[in-house]
C-alpha cells in the first residue's frame, strides 16, 4: 500500500492511497465470499429437500393406483361379502376448527368376507368397548376437511385400520357410513 504526505506544513498526517492491485484482491475476496455463501445456501437447500422428501407421504399417484387395485380386489370379493353393523356413534370434535365444535352423528357398517363373518361378530362382541373407543377417537381427532369430505375416505380408512388392529385380524374389507350428520356449534 502506498502512502503519500501532503506538502501542507500544517498537516503532517499520512493518507493511504489504494493500489490497483489491492482493489483487485479485495474484489476477488468479495466474490469468493459471495460464491461460498451461495454454495452454502444451495447446499442447505438440497439437504432440507432431502430431509423433506424422507418425511413426505407417498405420492397421490401411487395412492390412486393402490386404491384402484383395492377397488378391483374389493369388487372381485364383493359377491362373497356380508355387511355387519358396528354401531351408532355420537361425539363432538373440538379440533375441527378454532372456536368451533362439530357434533358428529353416524353409524358404521363393516363389509367382511362371508367366511369371516362369524369370527368378526365374535371379535366385535369381545372388543366392543375398544372398538367404540377407537371409532370415537378417530372421529374426535379428525380435521375439518376430513369431516366435510363427501366420500369420507380418510375416516373410513382410519376406522377400518383401527378396528382391524383391535381385533388383530384383517376382517374388514370396507367400511360403509350409511348416515353421516355434522352440526357446527
Amino acid at each position: 500500500m502506498a502512502t503519500a504526505t501532503t506538502d501542507d506544513p500544517g498537516n503532517d498526517t499520512a493518507e493511504e492511497l489504494p493500489d490497483d492491485l489491492e482493489v483487485a484482491h479485495a474484489a476477488v475476496a468479495a466474490r469468493k465470499k459471495k460464491i461460498k455463501a451461495a454454495g452454502l445456501v444451495v447446499g442447505l437447500t438440497v439437504v432440507m429437500m432431502g430431509v423433506g422428501y424422507m418425511f413426505m407421504p407417498e405420492s397421490s399417484a401411487e395412492n390412486l393406483a393402490e386404491e384402484d387395485e383395492s377397488a378391483i380386489a374389493a369388487s372381485e370379493i364383493e359377491d362373497d361379502t356380508a355387511e355387519v353393523e358396528i354401531g351408532q356413534f355420537n361425539c363432538t370434535n373440538s379440533r375441527a376448527g378454532i372456536d368451533i365444535s362439530v357434533h358428529v352423528n353416524f353409524s358404521l357398517v363393516a363389509e367382511v368376507q362371508k367366511n369371516n363373518e362369524q369370527n368378526f361378530l365374535d371379535a366385535k362382541d369381545l372388543y366392543e368397548a375398544r372398538i367404540r373407543d377407537i371409532v370415537n377417537r378417530v372421529a374426535r381427532s379428525a380435521s375439518r376437511d376430513d369431516l366435510n369430505d363427501p366420500a369420507l375416505d380418510t375416516l373410513k380408512r382410519e376406522f377400518r385400520e383401527g378396528i382391524n388392529r383391535i381385533v388383530r385380524k384383517h376382517y374388514i374389507v370396507k367400511i360403509h357410513i350409511p348416515d353421516w350428520q355434522t352440526m357446527e356449534r
